[in-house]
């Protein structure tokens, strides 16, 4: 059933929902007036107004960029569709950057070896320099040669049973120094022992360099297993030595001194010197040479080989020679084949 009396004159609160409606409205009307106001600020002589600076233009991008500038319009009031916009370029307004430059890694290089010589870098002006080490430059390795050994030299020959006045001790000692004479211990030489058959094929073997130019020979009396069995085939077949009946050479015989001076000659291939008789008359004792030595031991005297002492004029022809006279005779055998330097002595032949 309804009132019939009037509504009440009071007013009722707004709600929160009209507030809300009144905020909106006032915003839209704000908004379209900036709007307005911005199409045209000299209209309503806005030019030197100030906003916030939410409602300023944005930034300016610097180089080719635009900005948005609406056309005017003489229409105010009512809002009207959007104008065509034209793109004008704006001066910029902030101060220009420099342009920015690529940076490019800085490799090292490796250093190369100088063609001339190394000159010193000058630093450029403000810098700090640092004084470095010098670098050795490395030299080629020098050739190192051995020095050769010297040659061994023989010095003076000393034995105890030997004076330095010895007759033969000339003779001796060069033998000895060509490592001839080696069969000698306790240093002694025993110069006055005699020689035997296989001693002499053994000096003969060591003096001689002469080629083999006969046959061997099988003595009965020497076996392989000899010590002086290749001396005796080698002063055999080179022809200084020869044998005996029955096919012997009886080694251990001591040898006299007209075989030596015999097989001296025969080796060393000395002829026939005109009459062998006459040429023995040097000797005191020439009777007692053997006739199938004469002229062997002929020969040897002309040429110097014969060496006798006590006297020269004495050969005594078959007596055992000492290993004294069989030195001083290979001596003076060599000193004929131009081997070793001739040695004066009173004890030679002279002729």
């Amino acid at each position: 059933m309804s009132s019939s009396q009037p509504p009440s004159g009071e007013r009722n609160p707004l709600g929160f929902d009209e507030l809300i409606a009144i905020l909106v409205a006032f915003g839209t009307m704000g908004t379209i007036f900036f709007w307005a106001t911005s199409k045209n600020p000299n209209q309503f002589g806005m030019r030197n107004w100030q906003f916030p600076a939410v409602f300023s233009a944005p930034a300016v991008t610097p180089g080719n960029s635009t900005i948005l500038t609406p056309l005017p319009s003489s229409d105010v009031r009512s809002p009207a569709p959007a104008p065509a916009t034209k793109l004008i370029p704006s001066q910029p307004n902030a101060a220009p950057i420099a342009p920015i430059v690529p940076i490019v890694p800085i490799v090292p290089i490796a250093p190369v070896a100088p063609l001339g010589p190394i000159l010193p870098a000058i630093p450029p002006q403000g810098a700090i320099v640092v004084p470095q080490t010098p670098i050795a430059r490395e030299t080629p390795p020098a050739i190192i040669t051995k020095p050769k050994a010297p040659k061994p030299t023989v010095g003076p020959v000393k034995f105890s049973d030997m004076p330095d006045k010895y007759w033969a001790r000339p003779f001796i000692v060069a033998l000895v120094d060509r490592k001839i004479f080696t069969d000698f211990t306790d240093n002694k030489f025993r110069p006055d022992e005699p020689m035997t058959r296989a001693e002499l094929a053994r000096l003969i073997e060591r003096m001689s360099d002469k080629k083999e130019t006969r046959k061997p020979i099988n003595f009965e009396d020497v076996k392989d297993k000899n010590p002086a069995a290749s001396a005796i085939d080698g002063s055999v077949q080179k022809g200084f030595l020869k044998g005996y009946p029955n096919n012997e050479f009886r080694p251990t015989k001591e040898v006299p001194r007209v075989e030596v001076i015999v097989a001296l000659a025969s080796g060393l291939n000395l002829k026939k010197e005109g009459n062998p008789t006459k040429i023995l008359q040097v000797y005191t004792d020439r009777q007692k040479v053997p006739k199938w030595a004469v002229d062997k031991v002929a020969a040897a005297t002309k040429a110097g080989i014969v060496v006798n002492h006590p006297k020269p004029t004495l050969l005594q022809p078959n007596k055992t020679a000492t290993r004294a006279e069989v030195a001083a005779m290979i001596y003076q055998s060599m000193a004929k084949k131009g081997k070793v330097p001739a040695k004066p002595s009173k004890y030679v032949v002279p002729l």
